[in-house]
């Protein structure tokens, strides 16, 4: 279907659910969630959309609804992969992440694939920190901020329940029993070479000249590494691999290094030879008794290297299945937490909950539901292709869950004052909770009356002179546009949709102030119609987006 046609149907659809009015953000998401469309031609074409379906009677869009045929979304495929299990076997999965800051939504395809296979298979879900890099990615664990905390935090956020968390850290011991262990098989050395010579070598698949020391030999220089007699940089102990290993990457590769002052948060500098993600993961995930690991593709050849270790101890390398590379565009900061971790630094960004930030406390900060990402990460599968989403779609998912739940209120930036006219005494606003869900209520704010006169605040852009209709009050026409004065005029919203007139939001005089933090680090400031929000809650401020309330006035936008 062209992007014309399908923003019309999603536009009709909308105005027939909301009264006769359509919201352009709705029908993006939807559109978006359909088809991969440019995302910023679709928001022309539905703002061009909208603006003429908006025009249309509501007997007009209930009859051109005919034309189009809607169907649920439904999963074209089984999105959690069915796992090579064995009778009675216990299905035991984890989420490995190295806790430099607090998860992301990049991070959250693991949490989510992992937490759904162990509630798929009744099994064991096991949260790991590979947090052995206290150089290039040091652990986050200060007074204001622990990515450890954060982390086991977020996860329950999201609706799964972890059975058991592990540190890397804490079972250095354990990685220096087992290096030397593989130095007295034979399977490993002290490399003294430059990084330069190394790559030369694994290169030119050639040995190296220190690959044939003796056991004694390696054990003693293993030694000097431990207790500070080889200085940072000068040495590595290496696992011995094929050299004639089609992938360079996988011959001889590292599994020890020499870092001196470390300042880890959890170890402090108790260590000065610390293991390389490979040997530690691979160890780990014996020691956890991993079954299965789902990882990205751009690990194959750290798989190819932990197998080594595994058949040097003759242990079964767990089931393995991989995803694709996922690049979700859509944020207003980098999806990377080092990068984040320097923006906060620089104090570009206010925190890990900025709302800029595609951290998931950024997300639960401006109303997105656990539901939505693990729906949104759902439908993505498992796949090796190479899948490019936005944050679009994430939106369609959040709205598709906050739309029937969120109550609707008005919320005026930019206020001028208008008054009004000749408004007969019977003639008092009502507004529904929800349109969707009349048993809800209705909302019926004050006005500030004066005989047959009225004053109450719209937004400046919406005053111009010609016909309008306050939502839930009365048509008037603009007689003073300066001045801010108008005059009542007779009739419903059937007669403001006849003269094609815009239908705008208001609040009484005595609103409460009121601000929301946007996506793109502005602040919008305004008035709200006096409410009962409560901190956390989620609602619609109409014809402007959903948000959720964080605290007395401050607000933070969450989508169309």
């Amino acid at each position: 279907m062209e992007l014309e046609e399908l923003a019309r149907k999603y536009a009709l659809k909308n105005a027939s659910e909301y009264g006769g009015e359509c919201n352009p953000g709705a029908v993006i998401g939807q559109i978006m969630s359909e088809e991969d469309f440019d995302p910023q031609k679709v928001q022309q074409v539905a703002g061009k959309v909208c603006g003429e379906v908006n025009q249309l009677s509501v007997e007009e869009i209930e009859e051109e609804l005919e034309n189009y045929d809607y169907e649920e979304k439904t999963h074209e495929h089984d999105p959690i992969p069915d796992l090579d299990v064995d009778e009675d076997e216990e299905v035991v999965v984890r989420f490995a992440p190295n806790p430099n800051g607090p998860p992301h939504i990049g991070h959250a395809r693991g949490m989510v694939i992992n937490g759904e296979l162990k509630q798929k298979y009744e099994g064991k879900l096991i949260l790991r920190f590979d947090d052995t890099d206290p150089r290039n990615k040091r652990p986050l664990k200060t007074e204001s901020a622990d990515a450890y905390k954060m982390y086991q935090e977020d996860y329950d956020w999201l609706g799964y329940e972890v059975d058991e968390v592990r540190y890397s850290s804490k079972n250095f011991d354990k990685y220096i029993e087992y290096a030397e262990k593989l130095i007295e098989k034979e399977k490993a050395y002290v490399c003294f070479c430059s990084q330069e010579e190394g790559s030369k070598y694994r290169r030119e698949g050639e040995a190296c000249p220190h690959r044939g020391k003796s056991v004694e030999e390696n054990m003693a220089d293993w030694e000097e590494m431990k207790n500070g007699e080889i200085n940072e940089g000068e040495a590595v102990l290496k696992v011995k691999t094929d050299l004639d290993h089609k992938n360079p990457a996988v011959r001889d590769f590292a599994a020890f290094r020499i870092i001196e002052d470390p300042d880890h948060p959890i170890t402090g500098d108790k260590y000065r030879v610390w293991p390389m993600l490979d040997l530690a993961g691979a160890l780990e995930d014996h020691f956890m008794g991993t079954t299965h690991i789902v990882r990205g593709k751009d690990l194959r050849a750290s798989t190819k290297r932990q197998k080594y270790i595994y058949d040097y101890f003759d242990w079964e390398y767990p089931d393995i299945r991989y995803w694709g590379n996922i690049q979700i565009s859509g944020f207003d900061a980098p999806v990377s937490g080092s990068t984040l971790g320097n923006m906060i630094e620089q104090g570009e960004l206010d925190g890990w909950d900025d709302a800029r930030a595609p951290t998931l406390r950024a997300l639960m900060k401006r109303g997105f539901q656990p539901e939505a990402i693990q729906e949104f990460f759902i439908d993505l599968g498992v796949t090796e292709k190479d899948i490019e989403a936005s944050a679009e779609t994430l939106e369609s998912e959040n709205r598709d869950i906050v739309d029937e739940k969120a109550a609707r209120y008005f919320f005026v930036s930019d206020p001028i004052e208008l008054t009004i006219e000749d408004v007969p005494n019977d003639v008092q606003p009502e507004m529904q909770v929800h349109p969707d869900f009349p048993e809800r209520g209705t909302r019926k704010p004050e006005i500030e009356r004066q005989g047959k006169e009225i004053k109450l605040l719209v937004e400046k852009n919406d005053l111009e002179e010609g016909f309008l209709r306050l939502k839930g009050l009365c048509n008037l026409e603009i007689t003073d546009v300066e001045k801010g004065r108008a005059v009542y005029r007779e009739g419903d919203h059937k007669l403001a949709l006849e003269k094609e007139a815009d239908i705008v939001h208001w609040c009484p005089r005595d609103s409460e102030e009121a601000k929301v933090s946007m996506p793109n680090g502005s602040i919008v400031e305004g008035v709200l119609e006096p409410s009962n929000i409560d901190n956390g809650e989620v609602v619609q401020f109409e014809r402007f987006g959903f948000v959720r309330r964080e605290r007395n006035s401050e607000f933070y936008f969450a989508h169309q």
